[in-house]
C-alpha cells in the first residue's frame, strides 16, 4: 500500500464501496479523468489489491478477496493445487491455485485438509498416466468397441477430475469457449504448445485438420488457438454441414448416436492433396467419436498409409463420457 499514492487509495475506497463498478463510474463519482483513473487502476492491479472481470466496454473492477498466505513453507501438496487449480464462482470470478481450492472447500463446507489430500492425490494419479505431457486414450475412446480410424488419441488432460469439478485445462477451454474469452484460449494454446510440437515430431507430421465448430459464435475457439499454436503446417479443410436444427456432438447421449451425428455432419473435400502424416485437433473429447469419423473421411481419399493421430485439449475421464457443456 505503500507504494501508491492517496489518490490511488481514494480510488480503491471508493471501488470498495461500490464494487463492482466500472472505470467511467469511478471517474464520475471522484470527479477525476478516466485517464488518471486508469493510471491508478493499473497500480492498484500491480499491487494485487483489486481485480478485473467483464469484457470490454462492460469491464468492471472489485476489491480482490486477501489471500491466505498458505504457500509460505507449502508442501508438495499445496504446490500441486497451486498449479493445476482454478476455481470460478457462481459470480464468474476467477480464482487459481490453493487459494482458489479453499473457496471451493468452503463454499461446499468440505475439510479443506482432507479435500487437498484428495486432490493431490487426484493430480499425481493423472501425471502418472502422462507421457511427455500427454494421456494416450486410445484404449478408452468409443468404449473400446467400435473400429477405429485413429492410429492414437492423446489428451492434454482430464476435462474433470470426480467431484472436484473441472481440471485447470478443462476450466480455461469452457470460460474459453462460453465466455469467448480470447485471453484464455491463448493461455490454452501456450499450455499445449509444447505437447503438440512433441506429436508433430513423434509421428513425423506433415498436416494439420481442426474439428470444425457446430455454434456459430463471434469468437471460434479453435481459430484462436490455431493463431497461438502457430503450427505452420499445411491444413486439411474439414466443413461441419449447416442444418436447420444444430445439434451438438458433445450433447448426445448414446455413442450411436454420436457416431451418426460425426458421419452426417462432418465433411472432408476429397480434392485435397494429403500426402503425409495427419494430426486432427479438437477442444474436448467425449467418445472420440468426432475425432475418428474425421480420421475415416481422410483416409477414403488417401493413396497409401499414413498415420493419423487424433489430440483433444481434455478429455472424458472414464472412456465414454457427455461433455455438454463445452
Amino acid at each position: 500500500m505503500e507504494n501508491i499514492s492517496q489518490e490511488a487509495k481514494n480510488l480503491l475506497k471508493a471501488i470498495e464501496l461500490y464494487g463492482p463498478i466500472r472505470s467511467s463510474e469511478l471517474a464520475k463519482k471522484l470527479n477525476i479523468s478516466i485517464k488518471t483513473v486508469y493510471k491508478h487502476l493499473a497500480a492498484l492491479a500491480d499491487e494485487q489489491l483489486i481485480t478485473k472481470t467483464g469484457m470490454t466496454p462492460q469491464v468492471y473492477y472489485a476489491i480482490k478477496s486477501s489471500r491466505i498466505d498458505v504457500l509460505a513453507g507449502a508442501g508438495q501438496e499445496d504446490q500441486f493445487i497451486e498449479q493445476d487449480y482454478i476455481y470460478v464462482s457462481p459470480s464468474g470470478e476467477m480464482t487459481r491455485g490453493i487459494e482458489g481450492f479453499q473457496l471451493w472447500c468452503q463454499k461446499n463446507k468440505f475439510d479443506f485438509a482432507k479435500e487437498k489430500k484428495m486432490l493431490t492425490q487426484k493430480i499425481v494419479a493423472t501425471q502418472k498416466l502422462k507421457k511427455d505431457g500427454l494421456i494416450s486414450a486410445k484404449k478408452t475412446i468409443l468404449s473400446g468397441k467400435k473400429e477405429l480410424y485413429l492410429d492414437n488419441i492423446f489428451f492434454s488432460d482430464f476435462y474433470n477430475l470426480d467431484h472436484f469439478g473441472k481440471t485447470k485445462l478443462g476450466q480455461l477451454v469452457y470460460l474459453g469457449k462460453s465466455s469467448q474469452n480470447k485471453e484464455l484460449i491463448r493461455e490454452v494454446a501456450k499450455t499445449i504448445k509444447p505437447a503438440i510440437k512433441g506429436l508433430i515430431e513423434k509421428y513425423d507430421i506433415k498436416l494439420i485438420c481442426y474439428i470444425p465448430p457446430t455454434i456459430d459464435r463471434k469468437t471460434q475457439f479453435l481459430e484462436v488457438l490455431k493463431k497461438g499454436l502457430q503450427l505452420n503446417l499445411p491444413e486439411i479443410t474439414a466443413i461441419k454441414i449447416a442444418s436447420a436444427t444444430k445439434v451438438p456432438q458433445k450433447t448426445l447421449r448414446k455413442l450411436e448416436d454420436r457416431i451418426i451425428n460425426a458421419q452426417t455432419t462432418i465433411a472432408v473435400n476429397p480434392n485435397q492433396k494429403i500426402a503425409g502424416n495427419v494430426l486432427i485437433i479438437d477442444d474436448a473429447t467425449g467418445s472420440g467419436a468426432t475425432l475418428n469419423e474425421t480420421a475415416n473421411k481422410i483416409r477414403k481419399i488417401v493413396k497409401g498409409n499414413i498415420k493419423i493421430i487424433g489430440y483433444s485439449v481434455v478429455g472424458s475421464f472414464k472412456g465414454f463420457d457427455v461433455i455438454s457443456e463445452v
